[in-house]
């Protein structure tokens, strides 16, 4: 019986289990119904992405987007020559040039007349389609069948770096330098002179759009080398020493990367450590734990991260260091295996010079930021590209069955893990930001600025200018229909009935009811936090634990965090806003809050 008369004789299910544990390759090609249900596993990350970003992205700005995004398109506005608007395109923000991000935004404001954050964060999503499409180009050379690429898009299409993926910054930050530099070094590794020019202007944009991408020279350069290539990357390195040259002649100075050296020298251990924790960030499974047990996992899989790489290092490019002058072998599968070899390489380099950087000056702001969610990403590309690496150099002549196994398992855990334990997290970071913009429209401080500082001064300037011209619009929000009454509870009187707790901090202040304390359920709610002068709200998590977000479990309990930095000095009397309560949403205890 040949394998397309058998496969049509068993049960879809019991296909799917045969093929994660026993097919053979040449019953895998036959199988059409594999074909399909491949394209299942492939589209099912797919669509769960696309939904967390339409459920969860919002149209609010949060810190660095202020500047980033409305302030330039004021001034870009504004700027009355073509000059000037061009400065405007090139000049840095912090410590990036952001060339691809401004050129987006301009883009939108061109077609729609506003800046928009959710489309913004839809625009990063297209680049991180185009770091798995860059995947799929190279596993398509290994010639295996679509089922061994299913694992990438379980590692990259989940959420545990969710502050890249829904944050318009970040997004279009390291999303789009990652995509482009790895098509940099896709266009490199092809050893096709047409395909080194558009390396170039690949990697002239990937620099200008983040500081990350001027390593991508480094690994252009790496690729080049092993080619024996000696003109082309004559002309890389000119080319990229004059980008380097270009992106930081104008810096601000103040960056306070100087202090880095100091700390290095004084904690070189944790410059060392913190670089295997970045390396292997896609391992922090215990995200909530005290920053030194929280950080053993990702350590340890850094280590094995890296001695793994190390061993491919070695195995693909050992031949080409020990022998004088390359010879072209007629052989069309060797050919590619080796032009894979070079974009194994050349991405390595990128990302260990990137962890490198980051190790070193990172550390001095708290161990924790090696494992931050805006730096994630990095470490589920380098998982995807040793699972790759694995199948280029054992899967050409029999598929390795066991690595597609593993490679399934893993990356479906992976995915399902950060669904888990990040969901509740991206909600509750919506109803912050939503809450944050009645602090910013009613006061001074509320998108991530501390009261009284420079850029508390320049996001109300901006988000005020911004709103005049039109070009943004705050969002509809839970408390929408309550504003007015919110401003206008000063005439409230407390009720003595309502208990709240008060937990001080010297950063925050944490707010609560008892247990099941209100008479009615709430789900979207606030603590009121009201002076003479200044009203400001801080949304409840309570809704947002993981019982109550994921069995939607009744809520009648508040809790919330009061952030005393955006506050300004005076005595605050603290209530809540529960629209669940209809008649009584507004409420107001006798607790207060005097902040010096």
């Amino acid at each position: 019986m040949n394998y397309t008369e058998y496969s049509e004789n068993i049960e879809p299910c019991d296909l799917v289990f045969m093929t994660l544990v026993s097919i053979p390759q040449h019953q895998l090609k036959a199988s059409g119904q594999l074909r399909v249900i491949s394209y299942v596993l492939l589209v099912i990350p797919l669509i769960c992405f696309c939904i967390l970003l339409f459920t969860y992205a919002v149209n609010v700005p949060w810190m660095d987007d202020i500047d980033a995004f409305l302030s330039f398109m004021i001034g870009y506005i504004d700027a009355p020559t073509i000059s000037e608007k061009l400065d405007w395109l090139l000049r840095p923000n912090n410590e990036h040039r952001i060339l691809t991000a401004k050129l987006i935004t301009l883009a939108m404001y061109k077609l729609t007349g506003t800046v928009n954050f959710r489309w913004l964060v839809f625009a990063a999503f297209v680049f991180l389609l185009g770091i798995i499409y860059v995947f799929y180009r190279l596993f398509r050379s290994i010639k295996l069948p679509l089922l061994a690429f299913i694992p990438i898009v379980f590692l990259v299409l989940q959420p545990q770096y969710y502050l890249t993926s829904i944050w318009a910054i970040t997004g279009l930050q390291h999303l789009v330098t990652l995509s482009l530099t790895l098509a940099a070094i896709y266009c490199l590794a092809s050893d096709n002179r047409n395909r080194f020019a558009g390396a170039i202007f690949i990697q002239i944009i990937a620099s200008l759009s983040m500081s990350n991408g001027l390593f991508g020279w480094v690994a252009g350069a790496v690729v080049l080398a092993l080619q024996r290539q000696w003109i082309r990357l004559a002309i890389w390195l000119i080319v990229g020493v004059a980008t380097i040259i270009f992106y930081f002649h104008d810096f601000p100075n103040g960056q306070g990367n100087e202090s880095s050296v100091s700390f290095f020298l004084k904690y070189p251990y944790l410059v060392f450590f913190g670089f295997f924790t970045f390396i292997g960030g896609l391992f922090d499974f215990l995200p909530n734990a005290a920053i030194l047990v929280r950080s053993v996992l990702p350590t340890l899989g850094g280590f094995v991260l890296v001695s793994t790489m190390l061993w491919l290092l070695w195995r693909m490019n050992w031949p080409l260091l020990r022998r004088t002058s390359i010879s072209y072998s007629s052989d069309s599968a060797l050919i590619s295996r080796q032009k894979r070899r070079y974009f194994f390489t050349g991405c390595y380099a990128f990302l260990l010079v990137n962890a490198v950087i980051v190790a070193f000056l990172r550390p001095r702001f708290g161990y924790d930021v090696m494992l931050v969610s805006n730096y994630m990403i990095y470490s589920a590309v380098l998982v995807s590209l040793l699972y790759l690496n694995v199948l280029s150099e054992y899967g050409i002549k029999s598929m390795p069955m066991r690595w597609v196994q593993f490679g399934l398992l893993f990356g479906l855990g992976i995915w399902g893990f950060w669904y888990i334990t990040r969901l509740p997290k991206i909600a509750l970071r919506k109803e912050l930001l939503l809450t944050n913009t009645f602090n910013q429209k009613y006061n001074e401080t509320g998108l991530g600025a501390v009261w009284r500082t420079p850029f508390a001064t320049l996001a109300k300037e901006v988000m005020s200018k911004a709103i005049r011209k039109g070009i943004y619009q705050y969002p509809a929000a839970y408390f929408t229909p309550y504003e007015q009454d919110v401003l206008a509870a000063r005439q409230i009187k407390s009720d003595s009935t309502l208990n709240l707790q008060l937990v001080m901090g010297d950063y925050s202040s944490l707010v609560k009811t008892d247990y099941n304390a209100l008479p009615y359920v709430v789900n979207q709610a606030a603590v009121v936090v009201q002076s003479d002068k200044y009203t400001y709200l801080f949304p409840s998590e309570v809704s947002f634990t993981p019982a109550a977000f994921f069995l939607n479990r009744p809520v009648r309990t508040l809790k919330a965090e009061i952030v005393r930095t955006i506050l300004p000095g005076g005595h605050y009397r603290i209530g809540i806003l529960a629209p669940a309560g209809k008649e009584k949403a507004i409420q107001f205890s006798q607790q207060t809050l005097t902040i010096p």
